[in-house]
């Protein structure tokens, strides 16, 4: 008697913290979400991939590179030998 006792405490413990165990990562997870982003007509809108194009020319017998920005519209490089 006292042995069924015993292994029904212990099995009533498990599942009671488990059942704790479960409800506190569900209270982490739902503490951790981030509120959405808005963006108003007001703000300034950027891509985040800048355009680039490479030019490419023989200079005193060499072959050089240059990278061009096509968002900024500036050299990203000097002359490079390729």
């Amino acid at each position: 008697m006292k042995k069924r006792l015993m292994v029904f405490l212990l099995v009533g413990m498990m599942a009671f913290s488990l059942a704790i165990t479960t409800t506190a990562t569900e209270v982490v997870a739902m503490t951790n979400t981030t509120a959405p982003i808005i963006v108003t007509a007001e703000q300034d809108i950027s891509p985040f991939h800048e355009f680039t194009q490479i030019y490419w020319r023989w200079h005193n017998g060499h072959l050089q590179m240059r990278v061009w920005s096509i968002t900024n519209g500036r050299w990203l490089t000097d002359w490079i030998y390729a």
